[in-house]
C-alpha cells in the first residue's frame, strides 16, 4: 500500500512536547518546581523558553502535566497488583508500591519533592495532592470496610483512622528512604504490612462483630 509524506513525517510537535516534559520531570526532581525556571527546562530540551510555553501554555499547566504523567506511570504499574483483590488480600500487596518506589526512584523522588513544595493551600499544586492523598486514603479504607464486611477484619477497628495511618506511613518511609539510601524500604513496608493485617485480622474462632460507625459532625446551632 503506498504512503503519503505525512505518514513518513514524524510527528515533530509530539517529539518535543514529549522532550520538554523529560527535562521538567528529571529537573524537578532535582531542584524541584521552585528552583527551575521555564528556559532552564527548555535548555534541557532543546528548545526556548517560548517553546516550552508554546506546547503547555503556563509554567502551571507543566507541572500539572508532570504530575499527571508520574502518576499515569505509576497507576498503570501497579494497579494489576490491585486489581480484583479487596480485603486482606488488597493490604497485602503494600509492598508492591514500595518496589515500584525502589524500581523507579527519579519518579518517587520527583514526587516527594513536588509534595513537600505544595503543603500551603495556597501553593498552585495543592489540590492536586489534597487530592491524591483522600483518593489513596479512601482505597485502602475501602479494603478495610470490605473486610470488615467479610468477617476477616475485626468490626471495632475504625477504617478511615487505619487508612490514615496507612497512608502517613507510606509517606514517611519513602521520605526516610530518600534521605538514607541504606533504607531498605521493601523490607520495612513488608514488616508494617505484617503488623497491620496481625492487628486487622479476625483471629480464629472469635466473631468479627458489627463494624463500628464513625460518630456524625455535629452542625453549628
Amino acid at each position: 500500500m503506498a504512503t503519503t509524506n505525512h505518514e513518513l513525517r514524524p510527528a515533530r510537535g509530539g517529539d518535543t512536547k514529549r522532550k520538554i516534559l523529560a527535562a521538567a520531570m528529571a529537573l524537578y526532581a532535582r531542584r524541584g518546581v521552585k528552583g527551575t525556571g521555564l528556559a532552564a527546562i527548555g535548555q534541557a530540551a532543546g528548545v526556548t523558553h517560548a517553546g516550552v510555553l508554546y506546547h503547555f501554555g503556563s509554567s502551571h499547566e507543566l507541572l500539572l502535566a508532570v504530575l499527571d504523567e508520574r502518576d499515569r506511570r505509576f497507576w498503570r504499574e501497579t494497579a494489576p497488583h490491585w486489581h480484583g483483590r479487596s480485603g486482606l488480600a488488597a493490604l497485602r500487596q503494600l509492598p508492591r508500591l514500595a518496589e515500584w518506589n525502589r524500581e523507579n526512584f527519579e519518579l518517587a523522588k520527583l514526587f516527594t519533592i513536588l509534595e513537600a513544595e505544595n503543603l500551603d493551600a495556597d501553593d498552585e499544586a495543592h489540590g492536586y495532592f489534597l487530592a491524591r492523598r483522600r483518593r489513596v486514603r479512601g482505597r485502602v479504607q475501602r479494603a478495610i470496610e470490605e473486610g470488615q464486611q467479610r468477617g476477616e477484619i475485626r468490626a471495632d477497628i475504625d477504617a478511615v483512622v487505619k487508612a490514615d495511618e496507612a497512608v502517613a506511613f507510606m509517606d514517611g518511609a519513602q521520605l526516610n528512604a530518600m534521605l538514607d539510601p541504606t533504607v531498605d524500604i521493601v523490607a520495612i513496608f513488608a514488616s508494617y504490612t505484617d503488623a497491620l493485617i496481625a492487628q486487622l485480622a479476625v483471629a480464629r474462632g472469635v466473631p468479627a462483630g458489627k463494624p463500628r460507625r464513625r460518630p456524625r459532625a455535629r452542625k453549628n446551632p
